[in-house]
Order: structure tokens, then sequence, then C-alpha cells
């Protein structure tokens, strides 16, 4: 299990992130871990700016642990970037 974490980690990390996706939906079906990899698949979401799925994700992950730091920072990053906007680019 770990080395199938520690695959998903490097693919994520060398944006090969339909490999690290599948491996997860894989692990997923099996009743693996869920929380770390709904964590893995909300961090693929995030770097494919998939806002909403990213924070799906991480809000499974505080479902199933409502202590984790990781995904409620990861959650209020994503917030942040879906409200930010320049006013300036509206009124050119």
């Amino acid at each position: 299990m770990m080395d199938e974490i520690i695959n998903i980690e490097e693919y994520i990390e060398n944006n090969q992130l339909e490999k690290a996706n599948e491996l997860i939906e894989k692990l997923i079906t099996e009743e693996i871990s869920k929380e770390k990899l709904f964590f893995l698949r909300g961090k693929i979401h995030y770097k494919k700016q998939e806002w909403g799925e990213a924070i799906n994700d991480f809000n499974k992950v505080l479902e199933i642990n409502p202590d984790n730091t990781e995904a409620k920072s990861q959650i209020e990053m994503a917030i942040a970037i879906l409200g930010y906007y320049t006013p300036d680019m509206f009124n050119p």
C-alpha cells in the first residue's frame, strides 16, 4: 500500500496526473486508506485547476478525519482562488 502511495505522489510531482488518478481509482475501489487517496486525488484536481472537484475530495478527507489540517488548507486556497478577481479586468 505504501509503495502505491509513494508512486502516486511521484506521479503527481512529475505531472503524470492520469497515471496517478488511475492508481487512486483502483485503490479506492479496493477500500484502502481512503483519507490519503482522496487527499491525493484532490491534489490532482487542484493541479488541473478543477477547483470544485478538488474541494469535494478535500471535504471527503475532512469527513473521514475532521482534524486534517492539510485538507483544510487546500480548501481555503482553492476557495481563495475561486473568489479572487481583479475589477480592472472588467473595466478597461
